[in-house]
């Protein structure tokens, strides 16, 4: 049959007034096709960008021994450490699509491959430290020397490894208040292990949070939000 006269025939069986369920089926299965194209779109990308945020810090103990702090910033301890069981925080939850979080069962989704091999990001090294200050002040207490002392003796047995220093605040005052207070606070812990410990300035960089990355985010005012973070930046 000629081509032209064969696909007449097709559109007029197709518009004739007994197929409106044959045009239904085809409109349907053409907005079914469009909603999985939308879904695609929007999940991949999310799940893109959960795979690349940091992890959270390890949280470290009032008094934390150095092979503790070997692994918690280095990832490995030295020969004469014990085993060592880090409590590191749990991995945030995978992304998922609308329709898993309604219960609904998602259709087939194909997705193009990967341009070529990817490499999976290192899990970051960062440790958080409950370094004390005098009420609204960058002087470092006493009793938390000791603690970057250790840490001191932990920098200087990684080589060339640069480190930044993160100063945080809990949420009592304003943003601008503890954000140059949190700055301050982490220039003091870097000036302390430069000037006490030789520890190379080129090594240690300081920043700060303020209150935007809380500890506890449900206890918004706790002495466990003021505390130091030290990240590990590699050599």
């Amino acid at each position: 049959m000629h081509a032209g006269l064969f696909h007449a025939q097709f559109e007029a069986t197709v518009r004739g007034p007994n197929n409106a369920a044959m045009r239904r089926s085809r409109n349907a299965a053409m907005r079914l096709g469009l909603m999985l194209g939308v879904c695609a779109c929007l999940v991949l990308p999310a799940a893109g960008l959960a795979q690349g945020l940091p992890g959270p810090a390890t949280p470290m103990g009032p008094n934390p021994s150095e092979c503790e702090i070997q692994a918690a910033l280095l990832g490995t301890t030295g020969p004469n450490c014990p085993p060592v069981a880090m409590q590191r925080p749990a991995a945030p939850p995978p992304a998922t699509s609308p329709a898993a979080s309604s219960g609904q069962r998602p259709g087939p989704v194909t997705v193009p491959p990967l341009p070529g091999p990817t490499a999976m990001q290192a899990p970051e090294l960062r440790a958080a430290f409950r370094v004390e200050f005098d009420f609204n002040s960058a002087v470092i207490r006493p009793e938390s020397r000791e603690i970057l002392d250790k840490v001191a003796a932990v920098m200087g047995t990684a080589g060339t490894t640069r480190f930044r220093i993160v100063g945080h605040t809990d949420a009592v005052g304003g943003d601008a208040a503890n954000l140059a207070l949190s700055k301050r606070r982490a220039a003091a812990v870097v000036e302390y292990l430069v000037s006490r410990h030789r520890i190379h300035a080129d090594r240690l960089e300081a920043s700060g949070m303020g209150a935007r990355e809380l500890l506890l985010p449900d206890q918004p005012k706790a002495a466990a939000n003021r505390r130091v973070e030290i990240v590990n930046l590699g050599g």
